[in-house]
């Protein structure tokens, strides 16, 4: 009975699925237009970011901070099956002065 017991529990453990973050909202995505959206309409539409980077120095666009939105799932032992991350850099003004997404694998 125990040794049944223990490869039930090493049959569920390699089958379990991890995540972190949050899948991110594609709706508006083609909408993220640089110099335009704010701080304000962009937690509207992707919600609190993941991490939040201030005192960005050297960006070619003078961008000052950066909201990273995050999700990726993985299987088994930590293996990454599907990610994606979604960078938007703001300026001083607080409006979008760059951005960037991608994704691995499928989910």
């Amino acid at each position: 009975m125990l040794k049944k017991l223990s490869m039930l529990f090493l049959v569920l453990t390699l089958a379990a699925c991890a995540s972190a973050g949050k899948p991110i909202d594609k709706t508006h995505m083609d909408e993220i237009t640089n110099g335009v959206q704010t701080k304000t309409q962009i937690r509207q539409w992707f919600g609190e970011p993941y991490t939040v980077k201030t005192g960005l120095t050297g960006h070619p666009s003078g961008c000052v901070e950066r909201w990273t939105y995050e999700y990726a799932k993985a299987r088994g032992f930590g293996n990454v099956t599907y990610s994606e991350v979604l960078v938007i850099d703001f300026d001083a003004g607080e409006k979008v002065c760059d951005h960037a997404y991608s994704k691995t694998g499928n989910p």
